[in-house]
């Protein structure tokens, strides 16, 4: 008689335990859903400017791109080692050409892609002043790679030949100084990158209250096959 009434307490603290943890797992899906909707709307804000800031205070070479460095306007100078091609680049008015793109060793250590323009020019002589957005490095090819040409901006491309440490990402010049004077190129023109959260503001917060209508369920179920127990057996009328 004991081990059935300790077999029953078994299955009784089983049971619940099930229905406690998936309850919560639906409640902690709801939330991640909240979650969501509160980047879309918080994505949808108008991007606001940091101040202008030296390179090497938010990026270091061999190191991967911290969030907060993303988009950062910054300023650095060194001289141009190499300049590349770079076909199938995206402006912010959706027009797809062939950026030009120097690899600049940084006067304090290491190299970073820097994208001058979008037209031909030589490749600057001397100490070379930059400012500019620096975006995260590009994943997927845009071209077929070749020694003059990069299948995207990505600086690990150049790791193999060029005896450098170099910086994560790529930098968008607004400007180029050399020996005072500023260069003279048409720049790309490119927006601040913004993480992309799929679907719409409603469709999440549409998520939260079914994920949490299923907890809700889960937790008065038991109690819904307990009350059709007893009225099955007369005890409820």
């Amino acid at each position: 008689m004991m081990n059935q009434s300790n077999s029953n307490w078994f299955k009784k603290s089983g049971f619940i335990a099930l229905v406690v943890v998936f309850a919560l797992i639906f409640v902690r899906l709801g939330f991640w859903q909240l979650d969501r909707a509160s980047e879309l709307k918080e994505l949808q804000k108008p991007y606001i400017e940091k101040p202008i800031v030296a390179l090497s205070k938010v990026a270091a070479p061999s190191q991967n791109l911290k969030d907060s460095a993303i988009n950062r306007i910054v300023e650095f100078s060194g001289q141009y080692v190499a300049q590349f091609d770079a076909p199938g680049q995206i402006d912010n008015q959706e027009k797809i050409g062939t950026w030009l793109v120097g690899l600049l060793e940084v006067n304090g250590g290491g190299a970073i892609l820097v994208v001058r323009g979008t037209e031909t020019d030589e490749l600057p002589k001397g100490e070379v002043f930059v400012k500019g957005r620096l975006m995260l490095r590009q994943f997927e090819n845009r071209a077929a790679k070749s020694e003059d040409r990069l299948s995207r901006l990505d600086p690990s491309l150049l790791v193999a030949n060029y005896n450098l440490p170099v910086y994560d990402g790529y930098v968008v010049a607004e400007s180029e100084m050399l020996n005072g004077k500023p260069l003279e190129l048409k720049r790309a023109q490119v927006d601040p990158i913004k993480p992309k959260v799929p679907g719409y503001y409603w469709q999440h917060i549409s998520y939260v209250i079914i994920w949490w209508l299923m907890a809700l369920v889960v937790v008065f179920l038991p109690f819904y096959s307990r009350l059709r127990e007893k009225k099955e057996k007369g005890i409820v009328h």
